[in-house]
Parts: C-alpha cells; structure tokens; sequence
C-alpha cells in the first residue's frame, strides 16, 4: 500500500477563522498533511462556505446543504446533522480518485498514519481490503448502558474507496424517523439512557444498517433492539467487516472529544481494540507480548463482567444518579468501585 494510493476527505462545515475552540482547518489539514505526505486531500464542503485562506487542499467539493433535523436526543439542544453528513461525505469520496480513502471530520486531524501499519498487519487474517478501520470511540458496546447495536463510530474511516462509499451511501432520514419516539413508545425493556432517544435510530447505527444489509447481517429493527441474533450478527460484522482501533493508535486528534479518552464510563461503553481482538481473536497487532494481552484481556472482561451486573443492579437509582446534581456522589462511587478493577 503505497501513501500516494490514498485520499483523506475531510468532511463537514468550515470556520475561515480561529474561534474560542482554537480549532483552525488550516491547520488541521497541515498537521495531516505532514502525517500523509503523498495523500491527496479533499475539502467536502457546503456552496457558499468561506474558506480560510492559504488551505492547502488537492480539491474542494461544495454540495448544497439539506438542512438539519431535530435533535438525537431529548436531554441535548444539539440538532441532528446526519443527512449533512450522509451528503458531504459522499460527495467527497465521489470526488476520490485513489484506491483508498481517509474520511475524517474537518475539526480533526491526523498526528501519525498508525492506522496503515495496524492494517497491514491485520491482512494476515484475510479480507483485509474489505475491512473499514474505524475508532473505539464510539463504536458502542451494546450489552453495557445503551444497547443500540450497528453503533459503528464515524469519527475516522479507512478503506477502499468504493467500499467507504457504499458504506455512506444510505438514504436520507427523514423528519418522522427523527421524532419517531415522539411518537411511538420505547420499548418496555429500555434502559434510561435509550429512552433519552428521539430518533429511531442513532445516526451511526442508521448509516451501519444500510450498510451491514447489503451483505447479509442481520440487523436491527428499532434502537435497542437486543434480539439474540441481532447481537450475534453485530459481532461477526465488527470481526469480519472492521478493524476497531482506539485514536491513539490510529493517528487519530480531535480536542473536543479529548474527555472521552479520560472516562472510565466511556472505556467501558465502547467496544475498544481489546475487544476486537478478543472477539477475533487475532491475538495482537503490535509488539505487545501474547502474555500481556491475555492478562488485559481478562481484566477487562472482568471490569464489563462486573459493569454490567452493577448497571443492572443499580436500575431504581439511575433517574437520580444520571439527572441530578445530587446523584454525583452515586455516580462517583461507582466509578470508583469499577476503577479498581481497571
């Protein structure tokens, strides 16, 4: 694989100045520019959008913007941005000329290319030009806290070009599937945080299910739908379709979300890279001994072992642990009772 043989497409609206998140575009394809050096780099953008000066980008694409929806979730103001998404990713990978591609989100950037090297090394398990590499985080866990299977990550992916493509190439959502439990009830067996959803589905798991369709996999019919099978096909999807790594190990920055790789609730609700080799069972990628790896290994299954137990446990008390100021000493508690066991 040869770094002049991919494009990173970076997607998504644009700042022509610096603002109070010091996030800078300029920058952020500079920085990744000097981690992929022989790439070629694709602005996919909204027509009219002003660009800061000096981009040193191969090509923008300008789409029209087709607006938002109302928000994921009820507890959030932010609205949702899936169909913004959907829309400006695929123009820019349409735009791509190179067997690979990068999709990256314009307020990150890459530091290293360690995503190639932990690719390379996961051809020796096969299909490995059909794998997309994605983040840890947030590709859920769907037997922790919100069981919401098919909740691939899009902060970063690398693949073949054609296979990105179809990967994003879902439909739009459309506004009654953005207020569906609006109108429709949640399901009984839901947990706290799944009935904090509006949307039928969280934008990563509809543009997931599209795609897992298209190859087979069976998939689920509302948000937390926990149906054994449903379970046991997200599996084989995420061992045969993906390779998780954690941002770290991808190369991967993105300041606004530097919290998450801090959080212990985070860790545990996301399906890490010790899981993926855990569920493949690859043994490892790196130079980490197969000595160490089990004993990681088995300390996390006991940590999600016992996450789950406690999550369950604790049911009557999550409306006062998750929503009020006095449920943080609960909250702190158990963060500290499961860091113990990190």
């Amino acid at each position: 694989m040869k770094t002049s043989d991919i494009t990173v497409v970076f997607q998504g609206a644009v700042k022509p100045y610096v603002g109070a998140d010091k996030d800078s575009l300029r920058e952020n394809v500079r920085k990744t520019r000097r981690a992929l050096p022989n790439a070629d780099i694709i602005l996919s953008t909204w027509k009219g959008a002003e660009l800061p000066r000096g981009l040193a980008v191969d090509a923008i694409v300008e789409s029209d913007d087709p607006g938002g929806l109302p928000g994921i979730k009820y507890d959030s103001p932010k609205g949702n941005n899936v169909n913004r998404q959907l829309v400006s990713t695929l123009a820019g990978l349409d735009a791509a000329r190179t067997k690979y591609a990068v999709k990256l989100r314009t307020d990150s950037w890459l530091e290293h290319a360690g995503f190639i090297d932990y690719a390379k090394a996961a051809s020796r398990l096969g299909r490995s030009d059909s794998r997309i590499v994605a983040s840890s985080f947030f590709t859920l866990d769907p037997t922790i806290f919100e069981r919401v299977p098919f909740h691939l990550s899009d902060w970063f992916h690398f693949g073949r070009t054609e296979r990105l493509r179809e990967y994003w190439g879902a439909p739009i959502v459309t506004s009654a599937d953005a207020s569906w439990y609006d109108r429709e009830p949640h399901a009984p067996h839901s947990t706290f945080f799944e009935r904090n959803f509006r949307a039928r589905f969280a934008v990563e798991q509809h543009v997931c299910i599209h795609y897992a369709k298209r190859y087979g996999y069976t998939t689920p019919e509302s948000l937390n739908d926990t149906n054994p099978d449903v379970l046991a096909s997200f599996q084989r999807f995420i061992v045969q379709e993906t390779l998780l790594l954690d941002p770290w190990q991808i190369g991967l920055r993105m300041p606004k979300y530097d919290w998450v790789g801090a959080s212990l609730f985070q860790k545990i609700n996301t399906l890490m890279h010790l899981d993926w080799i855990a569920l493949s069972g690859s043994g490892p990628l790196d130079d980490c001994s197969e000595e160490a790896t089990h004993r990681l290994l088995a300390r996390r299954r006991q940590l999600k072992k016992l996450t789950r137990a406690g999550f369950r446990a604790s049911t009557p008390l999550h409306k006062v642990m998750f929503t009020t100021q006095g449920g943080f000493a609960l909250r702190r508690a158990a963060v500290l009772l499961l860091g113990r066991f990190q």
